[in-house]
């Protein structure tokens, strides 16, 4: 397996890992996001399924890594990332600025991931 391809099949398997933990513990995951609202059931159910968005993202990232044909995954990946950024940035002045701080470093450095895989992996023709 070369270097580019398990490179993309590491960011999907990371991303199944995070997506593991956001859907097991909804309530930690979020409350580095938005503060003690995440203790909320209905937020808990939100940061749930972003967990189970990022599972499925993930899985399918990597196994499209494994066929080597990440390409779409990786750009969805870096669409998702980019709009967590956004809906953070947007609401900045309702959380807590540190879960302003750790989301956009969080979400905004899985975007340049992908975005730097998504670009290796359209060079490598």
């Amino acid at each position: 397996m070369n270097v580019r391809i398990a490179a993309n099949a590491g960011f999907g398997l990371s991303r199944v890992l995070f997506g593991i933990v956001a859907a097991s513990v909804p309530q930690k995951v979020g409350e580095t996001w938005v503060g003690e609202d995440a203790f909320r059931p209905s937020n808990r159910t939100i940061f749930r399924a972003m967990g189970f968005r990022d599972i499925a993202l993930g899985l399918g990232a990597t196994e499209a890594a494994l066929r080597d044909e990440a390409g779409p995954w990786l750009a969805v990946s870096l669409l998702a990332d980019i709009g967590d950024v956004a809906a953070t940035l947007i609401s900045a002045g309702r959380i807590d600025r540190r879960g302003v701080v750790m989301t956009s470093a969080l979400a905004g450095s899985a975007a340049v991931a992908a975005a730097a895989l998504l670009a290796i992996d359209m060079n490598s023709d």
